[in-house]
């Protein structure tokens, strides 16, 4: 972690306030964040797992972690949330997620822009933070990249006769969730276009359960399409993975049909109003 002008004095930069087009041919990827909050948002919310692959095309930036072939997160960030972006090809890189969610706090409440840098396969993810009302001080930190394998490609039928989606509030999400038993094994998800059309139960040790059960109808519910009820149980240490997206979430959409896999996506404003959102896919446990 060092002063910026450390890029300029290693010739990273050729100028501290600026790339100009012929210094971003030294780079396979360069974007800036004016403000990084949604950006170190998501990336918290990933950081229930070391391992993250990054995946960075002309479409934006995919992050993605991995628990075992049980869970997997996604944080997509469009090109335009950046207010500068530029990649070469697709590009891609592995880093250690705890590090990066450290390096994005070190001004942990402050309104800050964020630089990175990223000269191709081996060399690290150079990031310059620089708070916005401190135009002063700056921060750099310089991560190890590694190389990493293909990721598990999860998909949902979307002609399936048994795809159910639904779109919820997000703090109405997350109040239900509250309601639940916090010490349950499993969480049963039940989406049927019969009464009660969304229900969620928390099954303990000895089958004890707490329910929540919202209709269609309801304020809480943004878009309602069943096609054929679905039920199906995960394990709670799972679930809570995605309690860090559901805060920060203002809507969240549910995808299964009746292969029982889970699919939400916790939608988030950015500062530039452009679409990120953080994306989990949760295997059922089998029946027995």
């Amino acid at each position: 972690m060092q002063h910026s002008k450390t890029l300029y004095e290693k010739g990273l930069l050729k100028n501290l306030k600026m790339l100009t087009q012929r210094q971003y041919s030294n780079f396979k990827f360069v974007a800036r964040l004016d403000q990084i909050k949604t950006f170190y948002t998501g990336i918290k919310a990933l950081n229930f797992e070391n391992n993250g692959k990054f995946q960075i095309s002309e479409e934006g930036l995919r992050v993605t972690v991995e628990e075992g072939n049980c869970v997997q997160a996604n944080l997509y960030m469009t090109a335009t949330c950046f207010a500068e972006f530029h990649v070469v090809d697709t590009v891609t890189f592995g880093l250690n997620m705890n590090i990066i969610s450290e390096c994005l706090g070190l001004f942990a409440g402050i309104p800050c822009s964020l630089k990175m840098f990223y000269k191709g396969n081996g060399a690290p993810l150079v990031l310059v933070l620089r708070p916005n009302d401190e135009p002063d001080i700056s921060a750099e930190c310089s991560i190890k990249t590694t190389n990493v394998d293909e990721v598990i490609d999860y998909n949902l039928d979307e002609d399936s006769a048994s795809l159910n989606v639904v779109f919820i509030r997000g703090p109405a999400l997350a109040s239900l969730i509250q309601e639940l038993n916090k010490a349950a094994d499993e969480l049963r998800i039940t989406l049927s276009p019969r009464t009660p059309h969304f229900k969620i139960e928390s099954l303990g040790v000895m089958k004890t359960e707490t329910f929540v059960e919202v209709a269609k109808t309801s304020d809480m519910i943004m878009l309602f399409n069943c096609r054929e009820t679905t039920s199906a149980c995960y394990r709670n240490t799972e679930m809570r993975m995605t309690h860090k997206a559901l805060a920060a979430a203002t809507k969240v959409a549910i995808k299964t049909d009746a292969s029982g896999l889970l699919e939400m996506h916790f939608m988030m404003q950015s500062e530039e109003q452009a679409e990120v959102y953080v994306q989990f896919y949760i295997m059922p446990l089998a029946d027995i």
